[in-house]
């Protein structure tokens, strides 16, 4: 994956060292404008550096205290500092280009030295990268750990004969193996090679088996009592202590060898207590539904978790055999309660896990209670004594945006049927997440299926703002177009709450065609009214560079076929400037459609007028920025002045928006400009309401 993909993939934060807080505002800003979700937080000392360290998860550290950076960097090393910076790549910024300056401050720890302002931005997101990849490493190691701990565990206690080789010697191997060779303790078969076991023609076989990475085949044995016995051994790759090595499956070959295969592959699903399938089985088919799940956005599921949690009173009641009885009993009722709909399995020594597909929260709602009305009226009896069972149940929703880590999942469940278990006996709890304390990760998901869910019950709504004509042009009524999203309890969001997730949870392209629909409503609308009105829209860079969202512009248009040029979509000019040749092929394509291309935020860059030798758009919205605190910066007059005159040479209309106040207005009148918007002309509204008629 390309570093600036994975640096976009979760929210990041810097910690800029520097004199000025404007620095680190200025490097948000810049990170933000290059499309990276990055928090930056500024120091000013050491002191004021580690406080941040350990108040806020750091990805990356920016040093740029000029002469100081060396000694800075030889505090964090140290060795109180060191736990707290030392995982985190260390950039300086050097205004010096000389060896003899750049390689003291490797040496003193830094990751890489930044010499031209122009390479900072690069270098940093290379490092941001790393950082995440590292930090993914590490969690990864930990599970993996955890994961072969358990594993171990399993393996000692299981009635499979299961032994671990190294170069052909035996490094480990569980008590079903050591019974089965005639073996007494571990010590004993440790470092004694398996080929010295091999009878016959096995020998040879045998050799050329343990180089291989996985395979399975026959062969003859010889005990240490000195008999032989015929096996199957079923070999994979795995690691022990650490260390890579050979995991051996032995049992012993027996008549009717296709019926003892089916008796394995069935154990291998089951857990040996409950007869229920056991958790390996169950997250295979676990991953199998996500897939489906992720590649359909009609296929749904959910995972649950049902935990005895008076275990430890009935062990007291009817002791260690009775609560297996039980475990068996009660696990046997709960998939006789779930049928076909889907799969239960036991997971821990009393819980169990419960995998439904082709579901909803409605429908899972009703298992839910299904299982703890019959919880309740359960009862377990052993000899004369007889107990109840208490429960809590925590659920979670498989869609296509549920996270693809079964582990992940599974916490998800644990979680909520740990805070079921918290309020009370034979309670459920389905997991939502609290957005205070949510994860980057959580809280895209929130957002991503409240977009959904504004898309499918049409909580979405287009507001509309005046653009009239200070030269009296009557012929078309512009506006453009803002959009605005209603939350759940019906109150209207800003776009800066909701915009942002639906980028990064790849909701944009569904968002722009909405609005592209919606306009084309309201215009064929217009003309039935006999109204020519001309719509200004944005849509999202990821549907501009997107081939098949060009397509179906296209089709749309083609279909509708709008009289004149009624829709105009606005590039932003920094937008425009690196996807001139796409936007030149969209620009032919849909303008005998009766859709244009406007240039907006014009006059920021230092020759923006190049953009239109290219683009050869016929309208362009002057920048924001030029327009702020107007009537004060004469500066600001002067480079409006400039581009309007320009733009008149060129038979380019201007559009002059943030017309805020009188004042800019009244400035703005006598210099020829023709079109302007602004809240002091009106506010978005939801209708196309306006007299236009009054200027």
């Amino acid at each position: 994956m390309l570093t600036r993909e994975v640096a976009k993939q979760r929210a990041f934060a810097v910690l800029y060292l520097s004199n000025e807080i404007n620095d680190a505002v200025t490097l948000r800003s810049h990170l933000r404008n290059h499309g990276f979700a990055a928090n930056v937080f500024h120091a000013t000392s050491f002191e004021e550096a580690r406080a941040q360290a350990e108040k806020n998860a750091l990805d990356v550290v920016l040093v740029d205290f000029g002469s100081h950076s060396g000694s800075l960097l030889d505090t964090m090393l140290e060795d109180s500092h060191r736990p707290i910076f030392d995982r985190l790549p260390k950039l300086v910024i050097a205004d010096v280009d000389d060896d003899d300056q750049v390689l003291p401050l490797y040496e003193l720890g830094a990751t890489a030295v930044v010499t031209h302002e122009s390479r900072l931005i690069p270098v940093l997101v290379r490092e941001v990268a790393a950082s995440i990849t590292e930090q993914e490493r590490t969690l990864f190691q930990k599970k993996l750990a955890s994961a072969e701990l358990r594993c171990q565990k399993l393996i000692d206690g299981s009635n499979e004969a299961v032994a671990y080789i190294q170069d052909g010697l035996h490094i480990y191997a569980n008590q079903a193996y050591l019974g089965l060779m005639g073996f007494n303790s571990l010590e004993e078969l440790i470092d004694e090679p398996l080929l010295d076991r091999a009878v016959g023609d096995s020998a040879a076989r045998l050799k050329a088996f343990l180089k291989e990475e996985e395979a399975s085949d026959e062969f003859e044995l010889e005990t240490e009592g000195g008999d032989r016995i015929k096996v199957i051994i079923t070999s994979s790759r795995a690691t022990f202590d650490g260390e890579s090595c050979l995991q051996l499956f032995v049992a012993p070959k027996q008549q009717n060898s296709a019926e003892i295969e089916e008796q394995l592959e069935f154990l291998s699903r089951r857990d040996l207590l409950t007869g229920l399938y056991n958790r390996n089985y169950f997250f295979d088919q676990l991953h199998e539904r996500l897939d489906l799940i992720k590649q359909s956005e009609n296929e749904l599921g959910v995972l649950m978790m049902l935990d005895i949690t008076n275990s430890e009173a009935l062990k007291k009641m009817i002791g260690t055999t009775g609560i297996d009885s039980l475990l068996t009993e009660y696990g046997k009722e709960v998939e006789a309660l779930i049928g076909g709909k889907g799969l239960v399995a036991r997971h821990g020594a009393y819980s169990f896990l419960i995998l439904l597909g082709k579901t909803d929260l409605p429908h899972a709602e009703q298992v839910v209670s299904s299982l703890l009305g019959y919880t309740k009226d359960y009862i377990f009896t052993l000899g004369t004594t007889s107990v109840t069972v208490n429960v809590s149940i925590g659920y979670t929703l498989l869609d296509n945006n549920a996270p693809s880590n079964v582990m992940e999942l599974l916490d998800r469940a644990e979680r909520a049927t740990n805070k079921a278990s918290e309020k009370g006996v034979n309670l459920a709890e389905f997991y939502k997440p609290d957005l205070k304390t949510a994860s980057d990760a959580e809280q895209e998901e929130i957002w991503a299926r409240r977009i959904k869910d504004a898309l499918k019950e049409n909580r979405f709504f287009l507001a509309f703002q005046p653009i009239v004509s200070l030269q009296g042009h009557r012929d078309l009524n512009r506006f453009e177009v803002f959009l605005r999203m209603i939350d759940e309890q019906g109150n209207p969001l800003k776009p800066m709450e909701f915009l942002g997730k639906a980028e990064r949870g790849d909701l944009m392209q569904s968002i722009d065609r909405w609005v592209i629909l919606s306009a084309i409503k309201e215009v064929h609308a217009g003309l039935k009214r006999g109204e020519n009105i001309k719509l200004y829209l944005r849509i999202s860079e990821q549907s501009l560079r997107d081939e098949e969202f060009a397509q179906w512009l296209m089709n749309r248009l083609a279909s509708v076929r709008l009289p004149d040029l009624l829709l105009v979509i606005q590039v932003r000019a920094d937008t425009a400037g690196y996807l001139l040749k796409h936007l030149e092929n969209l620009r032919d394509t849909i303008a005998p459609l009766g859709c244009g291309l406007l240039i907006d935020g014009f006059g920021e860059g230092a020759d923006s007028f190049r953009l239109l030798d290219h683009l050869k758009t016929k309208e362009i919205k002057i920048s924001r920025a030029l327009l702020e605190n107007f009537s004060q910066e004469t500066a600001h007059q002067a480079a409006v002045t400039k581009l309007l005159n320009e733009a008149n040479a060129r038979d380019v209309s201007v559009i002059v928006p943030n017309v805020e106040d009188p004042a800019t207005l009244q400035l703005l009148w006598p210099m020829g400009v023709d079109l302007v918007q602004g809240d002091f002309i009106q506010a978005p509204r939801k209708g196309l309401e306006f007299d236009f008629s009054q200027f």
